[in-house]
């Protein structure tokens, strides 16, 4: 045989093989296009079937059926072509399956709500919900076809539209993992597909939150000063209104907003010279009612009653008696109770000019007193008391570096001069030694 007979065989028999090896892709693709058209039938035909009502061909030409209505009622859809018309349905009813994530979650949501969780934590699930959920896909979508890659597709994107902290992604994925295990456990689907998303790539996609820094976070002495005067310029104006009062009880006990707003005059107690704080103003986000409940620790804790807090609250009691406000509350104004939404906006607008680093919070004088008492060399486990943190949760985010720029000019200062010292005595040494 000759070569060039011998090469185009060789041709022949290598096209003969690519021709195969096309063919058997096109084998498998298309087995794969049928499976896949196989289950979309399938998952019609579920739909179908939860239809209650005929469809019917009119002589007009339209095919007709019912759809549930409001209240109970139902309405009358009709079509030219019958695929239209089952289209129709199998939307409709693909939105209102129990077996879509909408109506997953409401069932998980439902069992959060069975086993106790708060009204502001169902709230937040409702506010979530219409944020990062409402309007897609995902809605509708059979929770069974839900899987990893479709899960990293939705959060990518969720991403992408908004500007999401980590920390809100993580309670996003807490309610998918949640409506999961729930589907699971009533035996519709088998594995939760939220155990595979690459979480450290999400993250990396997440705002990065902004840190503050501890003039940020503090009242300086100086600070202080000028709020004091703040707010004694607003009450010569307005005798009658009480939040100065509150905005100076915070400062001299780094109580929460919601403990200042739900003091009563029977949490003071004169001859033992304490505070007692065990009641706190909360909100009811989902039903928007103010109501009193313990601390947010849920713990009765006490604080003692100086001189100078003696003299605020008796303040406050004359005034209120004056202008008839006097209450079971210690803070009360014409309406009653002085809600803790009122205090929080009246302490912003109170630093919010010039000569403060930035606006302030309740919480910005609990965060310098805790680090004002650290700094005096008070125990840290008082401090936690008084304050009424964790240890964890006080070092964490309620201790902070408030020393002025002079103290640590100072005592940098010091250790400098004591370094040159150490070098003057050693030369000494060497001096002496090298004269022996």
């Amino acid at each position: 045989m000759s070569a060039k007979r011998k090469i185009r065989k060789e041709e022949v028999y290598r096209m003969n093989n690519i021709e195969r090896y096309d063919d058997t892709i096109k084998y498998a693709i298309m087995n794969i296009v049928d499976a896949v058209n196989k289950i979309e039938s399938m998952k019609t035909n579920e739909y179908l079937a939860m239809h209650p009502y005929a469809i019917t061909h009119s002589q007009d030409g339209y095919y007709r059926t019912y759809l549930p209505g409001e209240k109970g009622k139902r309405r009358q859809i009709k079509k030219k072509a019958r695929d239209d018309l089952e289209k129709t349905v199998i939307d409709y009813w693909m939105k209102h399956s129990k077996l879509s994530f909408k109506e997953r979650f409401k069932i998980w949501a439902e069992r959060q709500k069975l086993k106790g969780v708060s009204d502001n934590t169902l709230y937040r699930y409702k506010t979530d919900y219409a944020r990062f959920l409402k309007g897609h896909d995902i809605e509708n979508r059979d929770i069974r076809t839900i899987d990893e890659e479709y899960l990293e597709l939705y959060f990518n994107k969720i991403l992408e539209e908004n500007s999401v902290l980590y920390q809100t992604l993580k309670e996003l994925l807490g309610y998918f993992r949640g409506t999961f295990d729930k589907s699971i456990r009533d035996g519709i689907i088998e594995n939760n597909p939220c155990s595979k998303i690459d979480y450290p790539l999400l993250k990396s996609k997440c705002r990065q939150p902004i840190i503050k820094t501890a003039e940020e976070r503090t009242f300086s002495q100086i600070e202080k000063n000028r709020l004091m005067n703040s707010l004694k310029e607003k009450l010569k104006k307005h005798p009658d209104d009480v939040r100065p009062y509150a905005i100076e009880l915070a400062l001299y006990t780094g109580m929460r907003v919601g403990e200042l707003s739900g003091l009563m005059w029977e949490d003071i107690d004169e001859t033992r010279q304490c505070i007692i704080i065990q009641h706190s103003e909360k909100y009811n986000a989902l039903k928007k009612t103010f109501f009193v409940s313990t601390p947010k620790s849920g713990k009765t804790r006490v604080f003692p009653l100086t001189a100078e807090i003696a003299a605020l609250l008796k303040n406050v009691r004359e005034v209120e008696s004056k202008y008839g406000y006097l209450t079971e509350f210690v803070f009360s104004g014409p309406n009653g109770r002085i809600h803790k939404t009122n205090i929080s906006s009246y302490m912003i607008a109170r630093t919010s000019g010039d000569g403060f680093t930035n606006q302030k919070s309740i919480h910005t004088a609990r965060r310098t007193l805790n680090s004002e008492l650290i700094a005096s060399g008070a125990p840290r486990a008082m401090c936690c008391a008084l304050i009424g943190n964790t240890e964890l949760v006080n070092e964490t985010f309620y201790t902070y570096d408030v020393s002025t720029k002079n103290y640590k000019l100072e005592m940098v200062s010091k250790i400098n001069q004591r370094t040159i010292n150490n070098n003057d005595n050693i030369n000494v040494e060497k001096l002496s030694s090298n004269q022996e």
